[in-house]
């Protein structure tokens, strides 16, 4: 690949290393596109190889839908992905960091940096000196600073909430790196409450094994210091995990561990969690991240372009922060298209490249996935409520899955965003999602009936 395109291949491989586990990094190492990454067909399948037979079966069979969303954020190409052996490709060579890096890494931070990652899911990009700090997330931001020095002594348990992509997960692995660093003796723990039900689901499959697999998971979860529980909203409705939190929590809490949880929802709004572990939720202190400010959110873009070193003007990081005024995680990958096409095709990032590439029409309105759910309930009849429930009528199953199809179609939020909205994991989005593409490809009724209602939304 040329240089320009190495970049762009590199920011791809980047976003994908964010939402899975580091395990499995070393097996993305040596992937590759088969073909220059702009010369892919329009539609139809995005070819990618690999020297590494085994790491392709694990990439595919468990983490393709989060490979497929990074290629879309970085590139705008939006299609399915598939992996193939080729043992022609040469292992890269690791990247040697610049000597004035080699030297700002301290020795306490590289000691500490096999314990990150032994307990795997925390990203080293989220840390204090990474978050940008505005009047919405000042009290939040401060707190959390205070846990990180007086882990289990302060603000014991501590539960952020808030909409979508405005840095609860970037606050709360700041929490377990700061502790890790000012205690590095301690076990600190990130999980999302959909890996533990995937875990506990998993422990319970072999009824001869059960007992011990079920016992080593709790081991895992309560034999440690400091607990981040992110995504808490997954849990709710599934009695069996969270009976476990409940579990964990009592015997954590009691041992002075510290505990963080997140969620998109405050525990009043998680109807259906019993409440009994709603208190636990509700004994410490709830704090609430809000939308960031322009201004702040002009210096979350241009933050985070310094650290992708392609940088981009006042004019279009304020651009940017204006259209998109409610999700840091579409503002990022909204630069993160631009960045790519500019960086491969030589040209400047200017407004109007903005414009052309993010397909944005300054006259249209900005629609959300609130919209859209507000929108399809009312087209089809039903609750908003049931939209967002688990209730399994023929008429509420019909309206949630073509809300979760109009919502990756309309907005520019990923399969797990799309899925945190509707209190769903990203799997069924995209199963959802799929099921309507090919129902379409046969029922002329069905596409009548979406065009109908994507009108409706629009208008």
């Amino acid at each position: 690949m040329k240089q320009d395109e190495n970049e762009a291949w590199q920011k791809v491989i980047d976003e994908i290393k964010v939402n899975i586990p580091e395990t499995a990094h070393s097996w993305l190492n040596n992937l590759e596109p088969a073909l220059p990454l702009y010369d892919m067909p329009s539609n139809g399948i995005f070819l990618m190889k690999s020297n590494q037979g085994f790491g392709i079966q694990v990439l595919t069979q468990k983490y393709l839908a989060e490979i497929e969303e990074a290629l879309e954020r970085v590139t705008s190409l939006k299609r399915s992905v598939r992996i193939v052996l080729d043992e022609n490709i040469k292992p890269q060579k690791k990247k040697q960091p610049k000597q004035s890096q080699q030297f700002s890494l301290v020795q306490e931070q590289i000691d500490n940096l096999k314990q990150m990652h032994s307990f795997c899911g925390l990203n080293l990009k989220y840390t204090f000196e990474n978050f940008v700090n505005g009047e919405n997330s000042n009290f939040a931001f401060n707190v959390a600073k205070m846990v990180a020095h007086a882990p289990g002594q302060k603000y014991n348990p501590l539960y952020i909430h808030g909409n979508v992509g405005l840095g609860k997960t970037h606050l709360m692995q700041a929490i377990g790196h700061e502790i890790l660093k000012n205690f590095p003796s301690l076990k600190v723990k990130y999980a999302k409450a959909e890996e533990l039900t995937n875990q506990i689901t998993e422990s319970a499959i072999v009824m001869s094994e059960r007992n011990s697999k079920m016992k080593k998971l709790r081991d895992q979860y309560r034999n440690i210091d400091v607990l981040l529980l992110d995504d808490i909203q997954f849990a709710e409705g599934k009695q069996r995990t969270e009976e476990e939190i409940f579990n964990i929590f009592d015997v954590l809490f009691h041992a002075g561990k510290q505990i963080v949880f997140a969620s998109d929802r405050p525990p009043s709004s998680l109807t259906c969690t019993p409440d009994r572990l709603k208190s636990r939720y509700e004994w410490g202190i709830n704090i609430e991240i809000q939308v960031p400010d322009l201004k702040t959110r002009i210096q979350i873009i241009k933050n985070h372009a310094k650290r992708s070193e392609f940088e981009i003007s006042d004019e279009v990081a304020e651009f940017l922060a204006k259209v998109y005024d409610k999700n840091i995680r579409e503002l990022e990958g909204a630069y993160n298209k631009i960045s790519a096409y500019a960086s491969i095709q030589g040209v400047e990032a200017d407004i109007e490249l903005a414009k052309k590439i993010l397909n944005i029409n300054e006259n249209a309105k900005k629609i959300t996935v609130e919209d859209i759910i507000e929108k399809t309930a009312k087209f089809f009849g039903v609750k908003k409520e049931d939209l967002l429930s688990s209730a399994k009528a023929k008429e509420i199953a019909n309206a949630r899955k073509i809300a979760m199809f109009l919502s990756r179609e309309i907005t520019q939020l990923s399969l797990p965003e799309i899925g945190s909205a509707f209190g769903k994991n990203h799997t069924t989005v995209l199963y959802n999602c799929d099921k309507i593409k090919e129902n379409l490809q046969t029922d002329k009724a069905l596409e009548d009936k979406i065009n109908e209602l994507t009108n409706f939304i629009k208008n």
